[in-house]
């Protein structure tokens, strides 16, 4: 485990990684905060499928009404808010959401690693206990 002070301090590059800590998210916001960071809970331990990941992710981006609710708009939003500063997505409970919906989860990796690409804002923690095992979806992912 990366302590993540040290990873905000040394300027994490935009990107997907997967980081094994047993920190609450309310732990990792004091910390991104701290270090004048934006930061975006992404907690889907109660999501089960597409509709719900969608409706999440309008209320943690803070996404616009016109939001559609599909793939496309997603991605058009996530481009649309992009200020090219600097901003975490701690991803909790992945593992409930890809137990549920797999495709959901990799067309989700898919907009963010686009959006990476293109705005370079958006640097994502996909959160994993320290004891748990990498679902193979996640294998090719960095650890931090």
């Amino acid at each position: 485990m990366t302590d993540l002070r040290t990873l905000l301090a040394d300027g994490l590059r935009p990107g997907v990684y997967r980081w094994r800590s047993d920190r609450t998210p309310e732990q990792v916001r004091r910390d991104v905060m701290a270090a004048g960071w934006d930061f975006v809970l992404l907690d889907t331990g109660e999501i089960h499928d597409k509709a719900g990941f969608l409706d999440l992710c309008a209320t943690a981006f803070d996404l616009p009404r016109w939001f559609g609710r599909n793939w496309d708009a997603l991605a058009d939003s996530l481009s649309d808010r992009s200020t090219g500063e600097p901003e975490i997505v701690f991803w909790a409970g992945l593992q409930h959401l890809l137990d549920h919906d797999h495709d959901t989860v990799d067309v989700a990796l898919q907009i963010f690693t686009e959006d990476i690409t293109n705005s370079g804002q958006l640097r994502v923690l996909i959160h994993q206990p320290a004891d748990a095992k990498t679902p193979a979806l996640l294998s090719s992912l960095p650890t931090v």
